[in-house]
């Protein structure tokens, strides 16, 4: 049995469109479809993945993450899960024989020059616009909101729940870096460990 899942952050011209794309699929290759998802994100997939369950279709990979290392953790958890992965559009097909230990590898170095390469190009851009003249950084005493502000207690309670940073970074749609600082900046950590030694 298969699930389709489509990102919520879709809009409902384009989740039709996906969702036609992934019973088309489904019908073509003779695959069980379930249901299809659409009300949710990955993360929350994952806790009602159903213990029938084969594999997973999508429109195309990015459904799995909004980066590199949130598709790798994705794709880990179906290898953990055997779960068969189908992406449409992509033409990607993943299960146990290609969700390989050298695959994830693979992908880490991926990770690692994309990062490199950001990095680098952000750094020339940097440079060349201060030597046009161009003052660099914000405005002294600008406020800047962050993202995760206001959040301190609800990322606080699922520390003490023994939730993964990397699952509240896909929960609140951040990098797994802004967590950790966010956590850091605010000593959320060390007060979530004494609040679950107290209880």
């Amino acid at each position: 049995m298969f699930i389709g899942y489509i990102q919520n952050n879709e809009d409902k011209a384009e989740q039709a469109r996906q969702c036609q794309q992934i019973q088309s699929f489904a019908k073509d290759k003779k695959l069980k479809l379930e249901c299809i998802c659409t009300d949710y994100t990955f993360a929350d997939i994952k806790e009602v993945i159903m213990p029938n369950c084969t594999g997973i279709i999508i429109s195309n990979i990015s459904a799995l993450g909004n980066g590199l290392v949130q598709i790798k953790e994705s794709l880990q958890f179906c290898r953990q899960h055997r779960l068969k992965v189908s992406s449409v559009e992509d033409g990607y097909h993943f299960d146990e024989s290609n969700l390989t230990e050298d695959f994830f590898k693979g992908v880490d170095i991926a990770i690692e020059i994309r990062s490199n390469l950001i990095s680098q190009n952000t750094k020339k851009v940097l440079k060349q616009r201060k030597n046009e003249g161009v003052k660099l950084g914000r405005p002294f005493g600008a406020v800047v909101k962050k993202r995760l502000d206001g959040k301190e207690d609800e990322i606080r309670k699922l520390l003490s729940q023994k939730v993964s940073k990397a699952e509240i970074a896909r929960r609140f749609n951040v990098t797994r870096i802004t967590v950790f600082n966010f956590i850091k900046r605010n000593g959320l950590e060390n007060k979530a460990s004494s609040q679950g030694e107290a209880l």
